[in-house]
């Protein structure tokens, strides 16, 4: 049922002069009164003193006034923004979330920078104009009137349409896809704004349009005030009075400019809206009609319904409702004149309501009853089917039921039965569809139209479960999916599989292989989510490889452990019953040739007959001891090192096969032990360590030894891992004195990569950086870390790495360097000598069309600093704004704070500093590189933007740290 228009109430008014100018936004009225402004929204006026005549005015997401030669910005609340010349321009015109204003003079447009004021672009006029043009800014550009001339725009400068309409416009405005013109010949042309062809014209004395409105704009003709439909329609606004009359974008704030006072009014609320809930009716049938009280007080209110061809009896109901409450009154047919759709009026307290139609039949005449249902049935790859159920509920049968879309019929539809279709639509999440359908019985047929609604987009939920990944996936109310369920795992890869979830849940269990961001997505519905994989604990490395490695050249071929021989791609092993090195060495020899994998598990000694042949059953499977102890060991390893400072877990398994020892313990080359204790029949247990390349070219593995109840039960052989050089290597130190750690990144790779992240242990948790790193080149990154190691240890850290838009963690070994040099990275002076550390001020705000870096710089020595100047160079610094830093003398614990003002445009603005300083009078200097992100909008700048930013030195990352050519961490048993 269609609303007849609202109401309107005065709720305030103030007089003035009559206005130079008025803009309209969404939510406010702007009046130019002499050389001040007022911007009326609601009960609240906001007074501006722009200090000069207003010439014109525009509401957009700032308030911009015209004035002669000026444009000015200011904000809502009054605070001037911007202010930049204007020429001749006599109007601007301007809209919410527009990017740019337009600004219009006799001879040109010009396109202005709402942020910013900053001229965009400009285009010639069709014609030349004058003072008097009407200008009004559309969705999509500008609309312009010269004389009898009406001139589109698009947001690109490009003519839309230029009419012209046979006499001069006096007025014009735009709603819902319509420019509404009100003509000197006292016509009101409504044209389409993007072709500028006719949709209607009516005659009608109007004097003004208003300049915008949703899907009505208001005219101030000479007979009053008329709310003016898209389409043409025209309804009588009887509340508002004759004069020159503007409604915010929204309809919620209406002002009346008349004989020299400015009134505002509201839309009455209050009105008691109606809703029609009958679809069709015949004799004996009723007209439901519900009426709805948006007041929070009970009413009682007269209800009077009119059906075109039909006697109602009664036709009138009193009805009480209550606060913010709903009543239904119901209208018998009496009688039916006519059949077919009928018209239908509803008034309260004697005013019209609101109208709507109903279809009338004759009961008595057998009328077609008919229940229709439309019940989504599947989603396939993206393609929604929907079933279409009419059944015939009536007394009569049906000759046809049609789908109207399909062309698809059938015949003879018997009382009682039913008949079923089905068509497709794309899926859209929650998106209501309809179908139309037509019911034909003899020479009457009736059209329906049901609707239903999709269900929501399946609901994905994943969660790291110890060394998988596990994901649920649901679909809702009881519709199966079809689709390709995309599964992306950091270190291997992406999968596409074909799933069908029937009316319930897929639950997926995904073995874990590398930290990084995993994702699980349905790929035609567009259905994803997204899960950082952490890894068991701070520091996790898988024990072999899960897939290609993704730091490897795109042009390089992926080799093997071909350079490897046969031998040490196997684990020596041995059992408690020999001690015989010769019986260890003939049973590994006669082993190589049986394990595979990375697992490398050999039999043991104690599975041989005493002179060291295998000794198997006709079946072929291996015959254990009847009893003693049968020992084994596996060492689990990848095929290579990922790169130079990576990290690679070594793993050494031990497996009892035989009856349970009481001792059994893992001796490494340096002879340190780890007691794995009493180990049980068929028992395993594992001893790990993390181990690293200190420079290229392999990896060595030492041999380690099992001993059981104190004898050497068995070896494992010592091995060499190749170490990828087409990867990102980190050559990484940790100062124990004060926990800076220092890491030299080296880019072997054929793409440039950024450091993003470190988390530098043991509790976990993620510090941001932001560090660039060229194909081929080298770079440092500088952090400090809680733990103070010894001396000689081997520290694990973990980066995050970013490239061709994809990020995953690295694990990294550092060494504990005892001469503190892993603190050159940070600026700061060994043995205590004064020096101004870098870095990035809290302060700093790169977001907007004012953006700052502020740099720190301090002073960590215990001597002063003197001469000390600070000068940054840089396309993104703003040029016209920046002056360098200096300061004669800075004392320890002294710090300098550098502003440095940047340009707009730079979406990962970058600039060099050079630092100088005396000490003692010996003059030091060097060079930083700042560097970060930048968002468009100050509201959008947040803490892991300011994270992103660094300062970091270039004189420390030319050394490399002098590492030793392995780096272990100590053994740990997991069991």
């Amino acid at each position: 049922m269609t609303a007849v228009t609202d109401g309107y109430r005065q709720v305030g008014s103030f007089e003035s002069d009559a206005p130079s100018a008025v803009g309209v936004g969404r939510e406010a009225i702007a009046f130019g009164l002499g050389d001040g402004v007022t911007v009326v929204s609601g009960r609240d006026r906001t007074a501006i003193d722009h200090g000069e005549p207003v010439v014109d005015l525009a509401v957009a997401d700032r308030l911009l006034v015209l004035s002669p030669e000026t444009l000015t910005a200011y904000s809502l609340d009054g605070d001037r923004v911007w202010s930049h010349d204007a020429g001749d321009a006599y109007a601007v015109a301007g809209a919410e979330s527009r990017e740019c204003c337009g600004v219009l003079d006799a001879e040109g447009l010009r396109f202005v920078a709402v942020a910013g004021g900053r001229e965009r672009f400009a285009v010639d006029r069709t014609r030349p104009g004058t003072p008097d043009d009407a200008f009004v800014a559309t969705p999509t550009g500008f609309v312009i009137a010269t004389w009898s001339f009406l001139t589109a725009v698009d947001g690109d400068g490009e003519v839309a349409f230029d009419r012209d309409l046979s006499a001069v416009v006096r007025s014009i405005g735009a709603c819902g896809g319509t420019v509404v013109a009100a003509l000197q010949s006292d016509r009101l042309v409504g044209l389409d704004r993007g072709s500028g062809e006719d949709r209607w014209r009516t005659e009608l004395d109007a004097g003004q349009v208003a300049p915008v409105g949703e899907e009505s704009v208001l005219v101030s003709a000479a007979d009053g005030v008329l709310d003016v439909g898209s389409d043409g329609t025209t309804e009588a606004v009887p509340d508002l009075p004759t004069g020159d009359v503007y409604a915010t974008g929204d309809g919620a704030v209406v002002c009346s400019v008349r004989d020299g006072t400015i009134a505002t009014y509201a839309p009455d609320r209050d009105r008691v809206d109606v809703e029609l809930l009958t679809d069709s009716v015949g004799v004996g049938g009723t007209v439901d009609v519900a009426a709805s009280n948006p007041t929070e007080a009970e009413r009682t209110v007269e209800l009077a319904a009119d059906v075109e061809g039909c006697s109602l009896s009664p036709a009138e109901r009193t009805v009480t409702i209550e606060g913010e409450d709903a009543s239904v009154a119901d209208f018998p047919v009496a009688s039916v004149r006519r059949e077919g759709e009928a018209d239908v009026t509803v008034a309260v307290d004697g005013d019209e309501a609101g109208r709507g139609t109903v279809e009338v039949e004759d009961a008595a005449s057998g009328g077609l009853a008919v229940e229709t249902v439309l019940r989504p049935t599947a989603i396939d790859d993206g393609v929604a089917e929907i079933a279409v159920t009419v059944e015939n509920v009536g007394g009569v049968p049906l000759d046809a039921v049609r789908l109207l879309e399909a062309g698809t019929e059938t015949r003879a539809v018997a009382p009682g039965d039913a008949w079923e279709g089905t068509i497709t639509r794309p899926y859209e999440p929650d998106r209501r569809v309809s179908v139309g359908l037509e019911v034909e019985r003899g020479d009457r047929r009736r059209e329906y139209a049901p609707t239903c609604t999709l269900p929501p987009l399946p609901t994905i939920d994943a969660a790291v479960e110890r060394d998988a990944l596990r994901t649920t996936v649901a679909v809702h109310d009881g519709v199966p999916v079809s689709d390709r369920l995309v599964v992306e795992m950091p270190g291997a890869g992406r999968v596409r599989s074909p799933v069908t979830i029937d009316s319930g849940e897929l639950l997926l269990l995904v073995p874990q292989y590398e930290s990084g961001v995993a994702r699980i997505a349905l790929d035609a519905l567009d259905a994803e989510e997204r899960l950082r994989i952490p890894g068991n604990g701070t520091f996790t490395t898988p024990s072999a490889t899960g897939g290609p490695d993704p730091d490897r050249s795109r042009s390089s071929r992926e080799t093997g452990r071909s350079n490897r021989s046969a031998d040490s791609t196997e684990s020596t092993t041995a059992g408690a019953s020999s001690s015989s090195a010769t019986d260890r060495e003939s049973a590994s020899s006669r082993d190589s040739g049986e394990a595979a994998g990375d697992d490398r598990t050999g039999s043991s000694v104690g599975d041989r007959t005493e002179d060291g042949s295998s000794s198997r059953s006709e079946d072929g499977s291996s015959n254990r001891p009847e009893s003693g102890p049968s020992l084994s060991a596996t060492r689990n390893a990848p095929e290579r090192a990922p790169g130079i400072g990576r990290a690679v877990r070594d793993r050494i398994v031990a497996e009892n096969e035989g009856e349970p020892v009481e001792s059994v313990e893992i001796v490494l080359d340096d002879g340190e032990r780890v007691d794995l204790g009493r180990l049980e029949r068929d028992g395993t247990a594992s001893v790990d360590r993390f181990v690293a390349a200190g420079e290229g070219g392999e990896l060595a593995l030492p041999s380690v030894t099992i001993e059981a109840d104190g004898s050497v039960v068995g070896e494992v052989d010592a091995e060499r891992l190749p170490v990828a050089d087409e990867a990102v290597g980190v050559l990484a130190t940790v100062d124990p004195t004060d926990g800076t750690l220092a890491a030299a990144f080296e880019n072997g790779t054929d793409r440039e990569c950024r450091v993003t992240g470190v988390d530098p242990g043991p509790d976990g948790g993620r510090a941001s950086l932001s560090t660039a790193v060229d194909a081929g080149a080298s770079a440092t990154v500088s952090t400090t870390i809680d733990k103070r190691p010894a001396p000689g240890d081997a520290v694990p850290v973990s980066f995050w790495i970013e490239s061709d838009g994809e990020e995953r963690r690295i694990d990294v070994l550092a060494a504990a360097d005892g001469d503190g040099s892993g603190g050159g990275a940070t600026g700061g002076g060994a043995g205590g000598e004064s020096a101004l550390t870098p870095g990035i001020s809290p302060d700093t705000q790169v977001a907007g069309e004012y953006s700052s870096v502020v740099l720190a710089f301090e002073n960590d020595g215990d001597e002063p600093l003197t001469d000390v100047s600070v000068v940054a160079d840089g396309d993104p610094i703003d040029s016209m704004f920046y002056s360098p830093a200096r300061r004669e003398r800075v004392e320890p614990g002294d710090r300098i704070e550098h502003y440095v003002d940047l340009e707009s445009g730079h979406a990962e603005p970058g600039f060099e500093v050079t630092v100088s300083y005396a000490v003692d009078g010996t003059e030091r200097e060097y060079v930083a590189i700042a560097s970060g992100t930048a968002v468009d909008d100050e509201a959008a700048w947040t803490d892991d933007h300011l994270d992103a930013w660094s300062l970091d030195r270039t004189d420390a990352a030319i050394p490399s740290p002098d590492l030793p050519s392995r780096l272990s961490t100590p053994p740990r048993s997991e069991d």
